[in-house]
């Protein structure tokens, strides 16, 4: 019994000195398992950053083209080029500042035993174990894989930046149009079919060029996306393609309602058919200038259809008042044609008898023009007792009547042509002309001689301060050029009375001239004047303003 209770106490002292041991050994264990727990969490870690690098190169391994990448970024234009959002340097910072760095922390945050307030009666003082955060950071292979997490991102970027390279040539162009296009400067600058149709088409092929316009591209890790800039430029072309075809329409319309008030102002004239010569000759001039305008109206036809087929072809609906004003159009012109033909075949049925109604006007022209000269040599015109002033006057007034009959002559010499028949020589016209023109002459020089013959004679001789007005040498020299006058019309018309007339009075006067010169010699002052009417005992009435005239003194 003693010999069992023994054997149980040392049992018991055995094995009490056997966890005592294994308690003093237990900080150790902590220990190592927190060693054990670390190089775990460490491992994690450095497993994580491997699988982000591998999420971030697997699609350069995908053979499957339709695989989205990680990180999607959308392209942009800028003035100076091609952005991306995210761009570079902020994936680059999402990578390092969050991922690779969250993973960090995360294993610094992983909880220790060595560490918790159970264990702590194990050790003497402050437990320390391993620094998880300096053995990450300084772990060549993690650093070896950020720098290799960061070059892919870099390389992707690079190879992006060639791969928008396309979008920017193709529709950059786009965009710059964009933003200096003002459709307002555009519609109030006149331009041409040519020059519109041009513009129509460049925006037809911007539009088609967007709508093929490729905006998902997988480049590595990045997955870019144009949708938004596309959504940014099909408006740019879809508007300045709507204000394009409206100013088109316009267009069309403006010369559709001009050229048809013009074709119908033409079918209006041409459908009037004068009998009346002057009437039918300006019809003739009117049918032969609408001959030679058809190409051109035909042509400014077509440019109205070309106006509108452009609009059908760039899907713009037309109102039906242009369309029903362009198919009148289309009948107007028909009608002018029609027109043209039935003028043709009215000239030609009524140009022979207009013909000799023209001829007919000729004759009578110088029939009158005939009867103007054989008067010209007979009744008053010859008569040298009848007052000059009315003769002239009355030549005067028929040199205007053969001027018109002229102006007549030159006009039906211009239908003569028209009709392609001779022409009248004018010889009648020119020898009215001249026989009219010499026999106004010379009344002219009769009244003219008798009008400064009487301003030498009747007007006073000195002026205010006893002056002579009268100038001798100048009365010598036109009676000599009035003498000269005489003399050659009576060379030519030796038995006319005229020229007798005005040899008359030129003689007349030269009798009188040695004492008008006499009278007008400058020497003589007013003193001399009453000397000579008291010698020769004369009552000379004097003029307003005390001056004698020289017919007293003659």
């Amino acid at each position: 019994m003693l010999s069992c209770c023994l054997q149980e106490k040392l049992e018991r002292a055995a094995n009490y000195a056997r966890v005592m041991d294994e308690l003093s050994q237990l900080g150790i264990f902590v220990r190592l398992v927190d060693y054990l727990f670390v190089e775990g969490v460490m491992a994690c870690a450095v497993a994580g950053v491997e699988g982000l690098l591998a999420l971030l190169t697997v699609h350069k391994q995908q053979t499957d083209k339709q695989a989205k990448a990680l990180f999607q970024v959308f392209v942009s234009f800028e003035p100076k080029g091609v952005a991306f959002s995210p761009n570079e340097a902020a994936i680059l910072n999402e990578l390092n500042a969050n991922a690779l760095e969250g993973i960090i922390s995360v294993a610094q945050g992983a909880p220790r035993l060595l560490f918790m307030r159970g264990y702590a009666h194990l050790f003497e003082g402050k437990p320390s174990g391993l620094n998880t955060l300096n053995i990450l950071r300084n772990m060549p292979h993690l650093t070896a894989l950020r720098a290799a997490i960061n070059q892919t991102v870099i390389d992707d970027f690079s190879a992006a930046r060639e791969a928008v390279r396309e979008l920017d040539i193709g529709y950059r162009k786009i965009w710059d149009f964009g933003r200096t296009w003002d459709p307002d400067a555009y519609a109030a600058q006149p331009r041409s079919l040519s020059e519109i149709r041009r513009d129509l088409v460049l925006q037809r092929n911007w539009k088609g060029s967007l709508d093929r316009m490729k905006t998902n591209m997988a480049i590595g890790c990045l997955q870019l996306d144009a949708k938004p800039l596309r959504a940014e430029l099909a408006p740019i072309t879809a508007a300045a393609l709507e204000r394009i075809k409206l100013l088109l329409l316009n267009m069309a319309r403006q010369a559709t309602l001009a050229l048809l008030d013009d074709v119908t102002a033409r079918v209006q004239m041409l459908s009037a058919h004068p009998t009346q010569l002057d009437e039918f000759v300006n019809y003739m001039v009117l049918h032969t200038a609408q001959l030679d305008d058809r190409k051109l109206l035909s042509s400014q036809a077509g440019q109205v259809d070309d106006m509108y087929e452009s609009l059908a072809a760039h899907e713009q609906k037309v109102p039906t008042a242009d369309q029903v004003k362009h198919d009148d159009l289309t009948e107007a012109l028909a009608a002018f044609q029609v027109q043209l033909t039935e003028g043709k075949e009215f000239i030609a049925d009524h140009k022979e008898e207009e013909l000799t109604t023209l001829n007919a006007n000729v004759t009578a022209l110088n029939e009158e023009l005939q009867g103007i000269i054989a008067s010209l040599h007979t009744d008053k015109f010859v008569d040298a007792k009848l007052d000059p002033d009315e003769v002239t006057a009355d030549l005067e007034a028929l040199l205007q009547h053969i001027s018109g009959l002229g102006e007549a002559q030159a006009l039906y010499n211009q239908y003569l042509t028209l009709f392609e028949a001779p022409t009248d020589d004018l010889s009648t016209l020119m020898l009215a002309e001249k026989v009219a023109n010499s026999r106004y002459q010379l009344w002219r020089s009769v009244r003219d001689f008798l009008e400064q013959s009487h301003a030498w004679t009747e007007e006073p001789i000195l002026d205010d301060d006893g002056a002579v007005l009268l100038n001798v040498e100048m009365v010598r020299q036109e009676v000599e050029d009035y003498a000269a006058k005489a003399y050659k019309a009576a060379k030519a018309n030796k038995d006319d009375p005229v020229v007798a007339r005005l040899k008359d009075i030129i003689d007349d006067f030269k009798e009188l001239l040695p004492l008008v010169e006499e009278l007008g010699n400058p020497a003589l002052q007013a003193r001399h004047w009453h000397e000579i009417f008291d010698i020769i005992k004369a009552d000379i009435p004097p003029t307003e303003t005390g001056e004698g005239k020289s017919k007293n003194c003659l």
